[in-house]
């Protein structure tokens, strides 16, 4: 086991929080409730965790996706617009050798390790969802606690 140099999750020696992440995103095509309930939250909460090479425009959204949707003021749909604006107005979301922010954390309470199916569980919806919103209330927990940048806050 190695641990991950910008999340601190430990992984496999053959293996990467990308694949841990790719499972995740499996497993949310196989139960769509899941897909449709946190797939938002799955990425986001990864590339706060991995934000290595995305700009700030970029890092400062996925925060705003966590917090607006655990506080419930926006929906999927409307994440799903603005990415789209974005996208539409060239807004950069790759920024090539960019590294994390001054001050970003690189281990956290909980990782994507610690978000696919453990063993002895049987995979499905629910469980899928529930750990998906924990690790993203995790991850607002942490940055909340943590002095960033003013173009990386939240108002």
């Amino acid at each position: 086991m190695i641990p991950c140099p910008d999340c601190g999750a430990w992984v496999a020696d053959n293996g990467s929080c990308r694949s841990l992440f790719d499972e995740l995103l499996a497993h949310e095509y196989v139960f769509p409730a899941a897909f449709g309930a946190v797939h938002h939250l799955t990425v986001a909460a990864y590339h706060l965790q991995h934000p290595r090479g995305f700009s700030r425009a970029a890092i400062r959204g996925w925060r705003a996706i966590i917090a607006e949707s655990l506080d419930g003021t926006a929906t999927p749909a409307e994440f799903l617009r603005r990415a789209r604006a974005q996208s539409d107005a060239k807004v950069r979301i790759r920024e090539r050798g960019a590294e994390p922010p001054d001050g970003w954390p690189h281990t956290w309470s909980m990782t994507v390790a610690d978000v696919v199916v453990p063993a002895g569980e049987l995979p499905n919806a629910d469980g899928h969802i529930r750990r998906v919103t924990e690790w993203a209330k995790a991850i607002r927990a942490t940055l909340d606690g943590v002095a960033l940048p003013r173009d990386l806050q939240l108002e």
